[in-house]
């Protein structure tokens, strides 16, 4: 294929992102074009009645870290229930699709996207923050034309999140449907998904496009979907699976065309499960609906030698904020994190080590991150916090339904500057400024893992222009706590849901 064969990006953009800065043309080599712009991403989730989980997998696609545009399409497969309505509430892309099959259903979401890149997932998966800028990465690398990670089976018992996992590191040339992406050209090149397969469509897509180019395999970019299928049908599930692996490993093809119908053949089972998962799990608090030009600050990573000048500007300023600390740190600085429950701050849990949260670890272990991190709070403090918020924002349902049952409030954000990357003051304040609304929920850092010296002088240096700008603006600053309470009286009852 010439780049005069190749049909353009459409120049009306991405509407859910914005414009589209560069539209790039199908090569007639395995690599495209590279330009000095971030590609712009389509991401595809089929839906077919995903009522119960699909805000939480929405949310999580909305809160991406990443510059460039990109769009959510999320395709409507002869749906009876709600999720339609769901995704549009949430100003998300809705493409309707009604012949039934998750092959067709991603195949009219592809159809209908305008990004230079494919990606796509499921709606019972949740994505890391990272997700959408690690795939542009991955596949700007030479020769790569599609990229796959692992999962991990973020609502099953600890067995079953082990062995997803291992068997998940184990493929090293398939591309796994829940978490995948390529570049549009290299899709259209090789005629895209094929329809005769409902089942293996996503691994036998992979190995037509290992012909022309490298399907990457990278072990980083890690996904948190649902085992309910093993939950509910575990034999039939398991025999279906390992036939289509070796089949396609064989033959390059599926044995089986489609999954067995598990809302047809177990219906009060699966929402069982899936009802036990949105009780227990739910989304963590990002923005609140309330009315009102408000936002709230919040600091993670602290306390650090840089607390005490965030502090002093919030006091000159007459600012209330949201502390996020680390336990480890607060028995470091204890009068920092006194001084910041003394000035009316409100002070919330950051675990106790700051490790990864998304590894697969033992309820165990998590338990012990939040009970260190708490004694350390309430040692220092004499508060018992009710707030938290995991490392890096890489949460998983496993670890929100633990925070839950011990009395916290999950708390992710809307807004991030991303000052952890030490970009200057003026990139800082611009990138909050930007996209603070009403509601916001805005992460800055007044620390750096468990470092007390980590060089977050940008961040201090960007407050003072944030909080006044803001101010010109109409804003007023709340806590995490009271913006909640706002939700409470503008919805007029009193519960604070997450709002994406």
């Amino acid at each position: 294929m010439s780049p005069s064969d190749a049909a353009p990006s459409p120049s009306d953009g991405l509407s859910a992102c914005g414009p589209a800065k560069n539209s790039r043309p199908a090569p007639s080599i395995a690599q495209p074009q590279q330009s000095a712009d971030l590609p712009s991403v389509s991401v595809v989730v089929p839906v077919y009645n995903e009522e119960l989980v699909l805000q939480d997998c929405l949310q999580a696609l909305q809160a991406q870290l990443y510059d460039g545009d990109y769009e959510i399409i999320v395709v409507a497969n002869a749906c009876t229930d709600s999720s339609p309505e769901i995704a549009r509430a949430m100003g998300v892309r809705v493409v309707e699709e009604p012949q039934k099959g998750v092959v067709f259903a991603t195949r009219a979401g592809i159809a209908a996207a305008r990004g230079e890149i494919i990606a796509c997932t499921d709606a019972d998966t949740l994505v890391p923050p990272n997700w959408v800028a690690r795939i542009a990465q991955d596949l700007a690398k030479p020769g790569v034309v599609a990229v796959t990670g692992p999962f991990v089976y973020h609502d099953s018992p600890f067995w079953l999140r082990w062995g997803g996992l291992i068997v998940a590191n184990l493929n090293y040339k398939f591309l796994i449907g829940m978490n995948l992406a390529v570049w549009r050209w290299a899709y259209d090149q090789v005629g895209g998904f094929d329809p005769r397969y409902n089942l293996g469509a996503d691994g036998e897509l992979g190995v037509r496009l290992s012909k022309i180019g490298k399907v990457l395999i990278d072990r980083r970019l890690k996904v948190y979907s649902s085992g309910r299928r093993y939950m509910v049908d575990f034999w039939r599930t398991i025999y279906r699976y390992a036939v289509t692996i070796f089949s396609l490993m064989l033959f390059g093809k599926p044995y089986f065309y489609d999954f067995s119908d598990i809302r047809a053949r177990f219906p009060s089972r699966l929402f069982k499960q899936e009802s036990y998962r949105i009780w227990f799990s739910g989304a963590a608090l990002r923005q609140v609906r309330c009315g009102q030009p408000v936002v709230a600050l919040t600091f993670d990573d602290g306390p650090s030698h840089y607390t005490a000048q965030v502090l002093d500007i919030l006091r000159d300023e007459g600012v209330p904020a949201s502390f996020f600390v680390i336990g480890r740190n607060v028995e470091r600085l204890p009068e920092l994190a006194r001084r910041i429950v003394s000035e009316g701050h409100a002070i919330g849990h950051h675990t106790y080590s700051h490790g990864s949260w998304t590894r697969i670890e033992s309820d165990r272990q998590l338990r012990r991150e939040l009970d260190l991190g708490a004694q350390a709070i309430k040692a220092a403090t004499g508060v018992t916090p009710t707030l938290m918020r995991p490392p890096r924002g890489l949460w998983n349902p496993v670890m929100i339904a633990l925070a839950r049952q011990q009395g916290y409030q999950p708390v992710a954000w809307s807004v991030a500057a991303r000052d952890w990357q030490r970009p200057s003051a003026e990139i800082i304040a611009d990138r909050v400024l930007r996209k603070a609304v009403p509601g916001s929920i805005i992460l800055l850092h007044d620390g750096q893992d468990t470092q007390l010296d980590p060089s977050m002088q940008n961040t201090v240096d960007s407050l003072p222009t944030i909080i006044r700008t803001l101010k010109q603006r109409g804003y007023r600053f709340v806590t995490v706590p009271q913006l909640m309470q706002l939700g409470r009286l503008a919805q007029g009852d009193d519960t604070a849901g997450p709002d994406g």
